[in-house]
């Protein structure tokens, strides 16, 4: 005697996949409130094991004061507090110089050696007209690229001022680049005490961790994450088309994968949740657990032979949801140690994964399931 009824034997089953959808609707607009960390957004992330009693209001608006910075973002826990504070804004603008005296400088280098190699040239042929035309070419390039390079070096040495003091350009491609080789990690140290020396005067605290991204480091990060997710989407529908030879399995079992993510970044944005790289392992684990049950229901469903369709749409998802019940409990206490011990990244990968596997629960059992077995009636009538 079965102690619950097989939901797929229902005359309503087709209108299970309104939940999932319903559920993405509402993903995708608490999504748009999603706040991007400091390792994809750029910025300073100091992580402080403290027990102070001021309000993380209080927090923010002492630091923004003695920092004469906008008010960072105060995430609070029982063990600690994580403090996001945005990028001082003429270190981020000395930054963005000193990359753009590198790039000039290797443009300095390539037309020195070029131009190395064209005198040897025309040592052995004086009469080389190509040599030395590429001599000249090379020569402007040379004086034009040291002319940028002590231009944006200046510049830099400019929003520098307040962390080094006054610092005069060098006249030698050699002293430039030495300098430039130093000077912006002497400012960003100097201000790294700056920061830690403040936070001291507000907040009592024994141990701390800090990371400084730059906006430039993040946009990348952000990036090539981005593009992690569309390959490993376009891998897994290849994989599955492959497996069950047509378009109908690929589409659900990619639905089912996204529309977990999509809930998963709404349980984000709203439950404050930042976007950051522990946060996309959250995500990637989602889609992982999502891929693996997907994959699960539409084999037995599509592939494995007795009792009908709807029976082993059922017993698919007891094993199913057995397994993403054993992952729950899993994340759930990583969740709340995490909570207790304030160690940021467990508690991003921990939130996400769970709001991610609570959403599959519907996804997979309400949307992809009956989208299967409607698959299966089909083409067994066809």
């Amino acid at each position: 005697m079965k102690l619950f009824h097989n939901i797929y034997n229902s005359k309503y089953v087709k209108y299970y996949p309104l939940i999932p959808i319903i559920l993405m609707v509402f993903g995708l607009y608490f999504a748009t409130h999603i706040v991007l960390d400091s390792s994809l957004s750029g910025g300073i992330s100091i992580i402080l094991q403290s027990n102070t009693t001021l309000s993380s209001q209080q927090i923010a608006s002492e630091i923004a004061s003695k920092l004469h910075s906008p008010q960072p973002s105060i995430q609070k826990s029982p063990g600690g507090l994580q403090i996001t504070i945005t990028g001082n804004s003429s270190l981020v603008s000395a930054q963005k110089m000193s990359l753009d005296f590198f790039a000039f400088q290797q443009n300095y280098t390539d037309a020195l050696l070029n131009e190395t190699a064209l005198r040897s040239s025309i040592n052995a042929n004086s009469l080389n007209q190509t040599a030395l035309a590429g001599l000249k070419t090379q020569e402007g390039i040379k004086n034009a690229s040291l002319a940028m390079m002590s231009k944006s070096l200046g510049e830099e040495l400019t929003y520098l001022k307040p962390f080094i003091g006054s610092v005069q350009v060098p006249g030698t491609p050699e002293a430039q680049l030495a300098l430039a080789q130093t000077a912006y990690a002497n400012a960003s140290n100097a201000y790294t005490k700056q920061v830690i020396s403040t936070l001291h005067s507000i907040i009592p605290f024994k141990t701390y961790t800090y990371q400084d991204i730059g906006p430039t480091l993040g946009s990348y990060f952000l990036g090539q994450l981005e593009t992690v997710i569309i390959i490993a989407f376009i891998l897994v529908s290849i994989a599955v088309l492959f497996i069950f030879r047509s378009i109908a399995p690929a589409f659900s079992v990619v639905f089912g994968a996204a529309n977990d993510m999509i809930i998963a970044l709404g349980a984000m944005g709203l439950l404050g949740i930042p976007l950051g790289t522990a946060s996309i392992g959250g995500l990637l684990m989602v889609v992982g657990y999502s891929i693996d049950t997907d994959v699960l229901v539409a084999f037995r469903v599509l592939k494995m032979h007795g009792d009908t369709p709807e029976e082993r749409a059922y017993s698919s998802m007891k094993t199913g949801m057995t397994m993403t019940a054993t992952a729950i409990v899993s994340f759930s206490v990583l969740f709340i140690v995490s909570i207790f011990t304030y160690v940021p990244t467990y508690y991003e990968v921990a939130g996400v994964a769970l709001c991610g596997l609570i959403g599959d629960l519907f996804t997979t059992w309400l949307g992809n399931t009956p989208l299967i077995l409607s698959f299966k009636k089909r083409k067994d009538r066809s």
